[in-house]
């Protein structure tokens, strides 16, 4: 667990980071989001104390970070930058192996890992481990990048702006092995973006920062349908708040118990968000639908009216 308590960076008379507090529990991603210059990238860098807090303390697991040496702290830390920041001369085995080799880890247990940690992100180790880093895709670079961040078996990975250098459509890819790696390992990350869909894509809390300040800190759904302030709403895009809230609650969580009613037109799983449930509403053109679980069993119905008052903000 990581616990932020009143964070708070200045420089001279400028506050870039203001008071900020907050717990990432273990195992989860959280993710803090906020237009350049908010002070989100100055706040991950303090829990690893690149950047040295100018009051304020970050507690991990109880222990204070301060207490412990930077260098060996950032040991402990995994961390991901934009552009990746891959030693070019280094190939793709040595690069991932880079901190197991400065903590004295065995040959055979390095090698184990780097190639747990390429298979894990899809790369062959024996076409991917002897390449040099200009021999890759941007997407391949990402993908070596966090498996370095991950080579110590880091209980924590700090990552900023990770996919910002990325085009969409890679991206996306990158956003969806990410989050199949922290399943894997049950990774706790804190990862910065100025990108809105990212953030409710990856988080399952989001902090919204503006001006060096928390404004809010909380669950994707309820930044979406009570956000704190007009700029939360602003950022969470207030003409598409309910369409992101139907991305994010499933056809389970909306259906109305008990037997379809004769003559109820096809099914959706309940495991489908209630936006594809929607859609399949409004392509069939009717009001109801019924909603399966596990081995096809019918739960209930799913109706037109149900969908569209989850969307609704309150």
């Amino acid at each position: 667990m990581i616990v932020l308590d009143a964070l708070t960076k200045r420089y001279g008379d400028t506050t870039v980071v203001d008071r900020v507090s907050m717990i990432i529990e273990p195992g989860t991603i959280a993710v803090v989001v906020g237009q350049s210059g908010s002070g989100k990238s100055t706040l991950l860098r303090m829990i690893n104390r690149l950047v040295e807090p100018s009051s304020g303390t970050v507690t991990i697991d109880g222990v204070d970070v301060a207490a412990k040496p930077g260098h060996e702290l950032r040991r402990g830390i995994g961390y991901a930058i934009q552009g990746h920041g891959l030693f070019p001369h280094r190939t793709v085995a040595q690069n991932i192996a880079t901190v197991p080799r400065l903590l004295g880890w065995p040959r055979a247990r390095i090698a184990a890992r780097v190639a747990e940690l390429l298979e894990a992100f899809g790369l062959d180790p024996a076409l991917f481990a002897g390449k040099y880093p200009h021999e890759l895709s941007g997407g391949e670079q990402q993908r070596v990048g966090v498996a370095r961040a991950l080579a110590t078996e880091p209980n924590i990975l700090l990552m900023d702006e990770p996919f910002g250098a990325l085009d969409p459509i890679i991206r996306m890819k990158a956003q969806d092995d990410l989050l199949a790696i922290q399943r894997r390992f049950g990774t706790t990350i804190l990862l910065v973006t100025h990108d809105m869909d990212e953030a409710f894509h990856l988080g399952d809390r989001i902090a919204v920062m503006s001006g060096g300040r928390l404004l809010q800190y909380g669950a994707p759904a309820e930044l979406l349908v009570r956000p704190a302030d007009d700029y939360v709403a602003r950022l969470t895009g207030s003409s598409e708040r309910a369409f992101r809230l139907l991305s994010l609650l499933r056809a389970g969580d909306a259906v109305e118990p008990g037997p379809p009613p004769a003559g109820t037109p096809g099914a959706v799983d309940a495991e489908a968000s209630l936006k594809d449930a929607l859609a399949e509403l409004v392509w069939r053109g009717v009001d109801r639908i019924a909603v399966t679980g596990p081995d096809d069993r019918p739960l209930g119905v799913l109706t037109l009216r149900g969908v569209l008052e989850r969307g609704r903000a309150r």
